[in-house]
């Protein structure tokens, strides 16, 4: 009976919010992180999007020439460990699992922060005998380390919890999607493209001249059409895409309206070449926020580092 209500109250924690609270255990249990969390674990989170994550990951990789990189991640509730291997149930640890995708196949991992503060040092241990994941089970280093050599890396999350202000420390520029927004393999190539042209249009992301600037950006895919919302972060570019499912008047004005409730940058530019129906009311949004605009399309030749 114990042990179902440890359970349960695992359960429902795992629903909150991912603020991190103090804990007094250090790290989560290992093996609960890694294979034994009745599937909130990195072993469930590779059988659940295993093929998913390759397939997507594959196409990332070749419209890239493997310039960018490709993550996909999920945060999820695992109970805390104390030095004798007990487990501790009523202080969950945020954990982050995630699959990165490799010039030939995938490799896994999971952090989490020490005693679960956001400032805690970050930890990972092997768990697990050899075969207990289909994917190499790494420290989270090596895949970061080669995230950073990448232009850009997409960061695929599972849900609405992930571990946004890490990816930004660890990464170079980011893209944020939830899982699902992109329905047909062939968007992510029209992204790619669409925003290698945009990472052309700096001289330098980690330019103090760009921190108070914030950017809106439209493409669209084979069918569906996407915006985006990128703000100055540690030097770098950090942002997520939406699919746009706005038909009204009404939702476009909130879709606008949310997406402006994200920026941080007192100057905002307006880039793409179709704004879909939405450009006056970015206009609106930003004339009543007394937030400057400016607008520029993929064949502009200025670069954003030039306005003062």
């Amino acid at each position: 009976m114990k042990n179902l209500i440890s359970i349960i109250c695992l359960s429902v924690l795992a629903t909150n919010s991912i603020a991190q609270v103090w804990h007094k255990n250090k790290f989560p249990s290992p093996e609960s992180a890694t294979y034994d969390n009745n599937g909130n674990d990195l072993r469930g989170f590779i059988n659940t999007y295993k093929n998913d994550f390759l397939a997507k990951g594959t196409q990332v990789k070749d419209a890239s020439g493997n310039d960018w990189g490709y993550l996909q991640v999920k945060n999820v509730k695992t109970p805390g460990s104390d030095k004798e291997g007990n487990l501790n149930y009523y202080e969950a640890f945020d954990v982050t699992l995630m699959m990165f995708k490799t010039r030939d196949g995938g490799k896994a991992s999971w952090w989490a922060r020490e005693h679960n503060s956001p400032k805690g040092s970050m930890k990972w241990f092997k768990a697990g005998e050899p075969g207990t994941l289909t994917l190499d089970n790494v420290k989270y280093t090596e895949i970061i380390s080669e995230l950073q050599t990448k232009s850009f890396t997409i960061v695929e999350y599972a849900d609405s919890m992930y571990s946004q202000n890490d990816f930004e420390i660890l990464l170079k520029n980011t893209v944020f999607l939830k899982n699902g927004t992109i329905k047909e393999l062939g968007d992510y190539k029209a992204m790619i493209n669409f925003y290698n042209k945009f990472l052309d249009k700096f001289t330098n992301v980690n330019d103090a001249v760009l921190d108070n600037k914030s950017f809106i950006t439209f493409f669209k895919g084979a069918t569906t059409q996407y915006a985006g919302y990128f703000n100055i972060v540690n030097g770098k570019l950090s942002g997520k895409v939406e699919a746009i499912d706005a038909p009204f008047e009404r939702d476009r004005e909130k879709f606008i309206n949310d997406m402006f409730k994200k920026l941080n940058g007192s100057a905002v530019y307006l880039y793409g070449d179709d704004t879909f129906g939405m450009e006056n009311i970015i206009k609106k949004r930003a004339m009543k926020q007394n937030l400057k605009l400016n607008r520029r399309n993929t064949s502009s030749t200025k670069k954003f580092n030039a306005d003062i």
